[in-house]
């Protein structure tokens, strides 16, 4: 979400300037219009949903793409960038990148073919007025966001996440159906005049989320092998490639504030199969951990699958999941309050995503 709340920062700028002729203008305020919910689905199903959720009001509207179109989103939506005035929701198993406006409206249906076959999207970002989505047959896509040609590089197996840093993006080659032999690397591929890989960066196995702060540091969470190799937070320079562990709490979710807070989620079962859950802070720019986020003795029940900082009010949302019934939603106050509870309209949340405008 950082590079949409740069996208603004820039508009503003621009807007200053016009109106910059020394009279006491008010100038504009950037606000969170709304936040869209993105519901995963059950595999084969057809389900995957997406939602818009008003914080003031605290009322959610549900199926907006269904209503919007007249069609379902398709089968296991897995990532969603607003960008611009357009929003791309990647759809995994349906193999199609939906390219709509603000109000979920399709302007194009994408889909991306390495000339053998098309392929599976896992996760967008935006960059320089580009989209780049990874494919999960080991691609890294770019998407012209204009005419919406796409361009291919080949990376590691299976990649995941994805970041942008000085004209280069870093992937996570997770190697997950590799296993019980999963990846190690994170590709860097430029992407200033012509995309290739540039070199690749060993890192802790199963590689997948990916985040970077205002430094362009980034910070990687591996998922391990799920026995004695456990999920593990790392940080990437991005200029001298070196990787460091950044604590050895197990790190399961994970999302960047836009002042550089780390908000994550540790989720571990016990030996009694009991999961314990946490919600951390830490602070990316002074290197320290902060106290645990709630503050109010909310107890975050089922499994958590995502969490997302609004980067302009600071508040957090963090999604469960039983993975057969509806999924939750819990909005909380940048202190660290609950401020609402709510049903996602759909099964296994991935994420919230916000829509934010000048007012």
């Amino acid at each position: 979400m950082k590079k949409i709340f740069t996208l603004f920062l820039a508009t503003f700028a621009l807007y200053a300037c016009d109106i910059d002729d020394g009279k006491d203008e008010v100038p504009p305020t950037i606000v969170t219009e709304g936040v869209y919910i993105l519901n995963n689905g059950n595999y084969a199903s057809n389900d995957a949903a997406l939602s818009l959720y008003d914080a003031q009001t605290k009322t959610l509207a549900t199926n907006v793409f269904q209503s919007a179109n007249n069609k379902k989103l398709g089968d296991l939506a897995q990532d969603m960038l607003i960008y611009g005035d357009k929003m791309y929701i990647a759809v995994y198993n349906s193999k199609v990148i939906f390219v709509t406006n603000r109000k979920g409206e399709i302007i194009e249906e994408l889909r991306v073919s390495n000339g053998d076959s098309n392929l599976s999207p896992r996760a967008l970002i935006g960059y320089d007025g580009k989209v780049y989505a990874t494919m999960y047959e080991g691609y890294l896509a770019q998407i012209d966001t204009l005419d919406y040609t796409t361009s291919l590089v080949k990376v590691g197996d299976n990649p995941e996440g994805l970041v942008a840093v000085d004209d280069r993006v870093f992937v996570a080659n997770s190697g997950g159906m590799n296993y019980p032999v999963y990846g190690n690397t994170v590709s860097v591929v430029t992407v200033k005049d012509i995309m290739q890989e540039a070199t690749t960066i060993q890192v802790v196995e199963n590689p997948t989320r990916m985040v970077s702060n205002i430094r362009g540091e980034i910070f990687l969470i591996s998922m391990g092998n799920y026995e004695d190799v456990p999920n593990t937070l790392q940080r990437i320079d991005p200029r001298s490639l070196d990787v460091k562990v950044v604590t050895d709490k197990p790190v399961t979710y994970m999302s960047m504030g836009s002042d550089s807070r780390l908000y994550f989620i540790s989720a571990q079962y016990d030996e009694n199969w009991n999961m314990d859950i946490s919600v951390g802070v830490y602070n990316t720019l002074s290197g320290t951990m902060e106290a645990d986020f709630i503050v109010d003795q909310t107890k975050i029940d089922n499994t958590p699958t995502c969490i997302s900082v609004d980067p302009v009010t600071q508040e957090v949302y963090i999604g469960t999941s039983d993975y057969v019934s509806e999924g939750d939603m819990y909005h909380f106050s940048k202190d660290g309050k609950l401020v609402n509870k709510f049903g996602t309209g759909g099964l296994n949340p991935m994420g919230a995503y916000f829509l934010m405008g000048i007012k």
